[in-house]
């Protein structure tokens, strides 16, 4: 299979946290040949793993493919990859699965992309009790990456759910041989009498879950992900319709049509605001007004009086950028003035529109994904505080490491002024 072709296509993945070795893709499905065979010309894209946490497989272990009888398609089970390009782009995805981009309850799925490399990604973060492990309990995710952002947000109503029922299935096992295992020895109280902070190697999934065909199992449920994958891709597009049927969607679907209104406008509009440049608001329509009003305030740190967003009643003699909004909010016209365009590359305002350019994804979907977005802003805010008089080339590429680009940088500079 071509790379481009491979790429185009979802690709579900488990990953974990090793303590050895870091964030690291255990194995991943994804689209085959039936011809194909998991172990055939892919060992030159593999290395020998003997972490048993890392690689359950072992080393000779060919890996798993089936086929669906309907339409044909097979699926392939490996932790061997079919290109370098393919193996860097799944380890990045997992590296910021398991490091950057995690909620704030830690076990939520997210939704992020890196535009430097072509990824997007659908990540679910989870624990697996562990009584050999550091705290009792081991860090993994379940991934589903694809090339294109609509593909995945078309499919979050879909694939979130079977991921949450395929996490809380492992936990459950894990959960049982924790318990036997704890019923046997208490590994807690051997801990805590002999000042033991770490035991023995990673184990790997089947140890944690007690459970030897674990690794078939998961590649059966890939599976199935793969296949409502891709389906999804071959359904209708139609433009996303937004009910304002509460402030909260008002405000994401003002959002969303400013974003499709002003096109190409929008990158520099965006960043213009979210590095702290004041904007207004002109309209008659004084409820649309007021639902742009509020959709603006998503790209500001705080929600406060104080505010970089002007809303007035009639265009006056303005240096800053401005929205134009026709009698009864029937066009939007955005005057960037004095706005700076930037060569500089913003993966915050990329996310931001790949989010609300998606079609057929729900307002509570945007509003949360957006949420998100702000969250991890103000923790990358209060870390550009700690680093404000380290060299700004080792802050550029401290930042870099965790999905972020130059043009991100006075960003947080201003968020971090309010963290």
């Amino acid at each position: 299979m071509e790379v481009s072709q491979y790429t185009s296509q979802c690709v579900i993945a488990i990953c974990h946290f090793c303590e050895h070795h870091g964030p690291n893709v255990i194995f991943h499905t994804r689209l085959g040949t039936e011809s194909e065979s998991p172990a055939n010309k892919l060992s030159s894209s593999s290395t020998s793993v003997n972490c048993g946490a890392c690689n359950p497989f072992g080393n000779e272990h060919p890996g798993f493919t089936s086929k669906e009888p309907t339409s044909g398609k097979c699926m392939v089970s490996s932790n061997r990859y079919t290109s370098e390009i393919v193996k860097n782009k799944l380890q990045q995805a997992c590296f910021r699965s398991l490091s950057s981009e995690v909620s704030p309850s830690k076990e939520e799925p997210i939704f992020f992309s890196d535009s430097g490399i072509e990824i997007h990604v659908i990540s679910h973060t989870f624990f697996l009790k562990d009584s050999s492990a550091r705290g009792f309990q081991r860090w993994f995710s379940v991934i589903a990456l694809a090339s294109e952002s609509t593909v995945l947000l078309k499919m979050w109503n879909t694939l979130v759910p079977e991921m949450k029922g395929i996490i809380e299935d492992l936990q459950q096992m894990a959960a049982e041989v924790y318990k036997r295992e704890e019923e046997q020895c208490s590994h807690r109280m051997l801990r805590s009498n002999f000042h033991i902070a770490n035991v023995g190697a990673a184990r790997s999934l089947q140890d944690i879950l007690g459970n030897p065909a674990i690794l078939l199992k998961l590649h059966i449920q890939f599976s199935r992900l793969l296949l409502l994958a891709n389906c999804s891709q071959h359904l209708v597009k139609s433009k996303v319709t937004v009910p304002a049927t509460n402030t909260i969607e008002s405000s994401i679907a003002a959002l969303v049509r400013i974003c499709q209104e002003i096109g190409p406008h929008f990158k520099a509009f965006a960043k213009h605001i979210l590095k702290g440049g004041c904007t207004s608001i002109s309209s008659d329509e004084l409820y649309f007004k007021e639902s742009c009003f509020n959709a603006l305030q998503y790209l500001v740190p705080v929600q406060t009086t104080k505010s970089f967003i002007i809303s007035q009643h009639t265009l006056q003699t303005t240096t800053q950028p401005c929205l134009l909004i026709s009698n009864g909010g029937r066009k939007i016209t955005c005057i960037l003035n004095s706005c700076e365009e930037s060569d500089k590359a913003s993966c915050i305002v990329t996310r931001l529109e790949n989010i609300l350019l998606a079609e057929d994804v729900s307002p509570s979907f945007i509003h949360k994904q957006i949420t998100n977005i702000r969250e991890q802003l103000l923790v990358a805010a209060k870390k550009m505080q700690e680093l404000k008089n380290i060299d700004q080339q080792k802050v550029l590429q401290f930042f870099q490491s965790f999905g972020y680009d130059s043009g991100d940088l006075d960003i947080l500079h201003h968020w971090s002024l309010y963290c």
